[in-house]
């Protein structure tokens, strides 16, 4: 590589420095800046026009614009028999009845309860011996009122309530205790 002159009494060897090398001329890039003021009002506006969008989309999917769906009224309208709707009398003379058909109700006992609700008959089950703490409040923390032995039946007076993790119904013991018991330990009793 050549070497020219950099200077008064210098060489140079790096290539933008080459005196042969003729400047290019750049083009200035002026950047449009907008006052704080304007760029607000720009966004403001965009806020308020996907707004209105938003609006009218929701209009156009329930249809109609918005406009209210009018619920039918109760009316009624009276029949008028006009005499040319009258059938002749059959040969005879009789007059045919009308005849009623009226629906028969079979009373039968309600179907036994398929779910733990108030009003119902449980069996303590499934606590390995322990039974089943019957508590002050549905809560694990609340104090112990009585232990409802394995098979022992209680009777669901309210509930449920969930807490700790468990759903609570307020029991009452063959001996009139009453508390709240988880209803894990609960089976419903079955007609025997």
């Amino acid at each position: 590589m050549t070497q020219y002159d950099a200077g008064p009494g210098d060489w140079s060897d790096r290539p933008w420095e080459d005196p042969e090398k003729k400047p290019q001329p750049h083009a200035k890039r002026r950047r449009v800046t907008l006052p704080p003021w304007a760029l607000l009002v720009i966004f403001v506006a965009i806020v308020i026009l996907l707004c209105l969008s938003l609006v009218l989309i929701v209009r156009a999917i329930r249809g109609k614009s918005g406009t209210a769906t009018p619920t039918p009224a109760l009316t009624t309208t009276a029949q008028t028999v006009s005499p040319a709707t009258w059938t002749p009398l059959p040969p005879g003379g009789e007059t045919p009845t009308p005849t009623v058909v009226l629906p028969i109700e079979i009373t039968t006992e309600p179907a036994p309860p398929t779910e733990i609700g108030p009003g119902v008959t449980v069996v303590v089950q499934g606590t390995g011996g322990a039974g089943l703490n019957v508590r002050q409040q549905p809560s694990t923390y609340a104090k112990i009122v009585t232990n409802a032995k394995e098979g022992d039946e209680l009777s669901v007076l309210e509930g449920p309530t969930e807490a700790d993790g468990y759903t609570w119904w307020k029991v009452r013991t063959a001996d009139g205790t009453e508390g709240w018991g988880a209803s894990t330990w609960m089976v419903l009793k079955t007609e025997q």
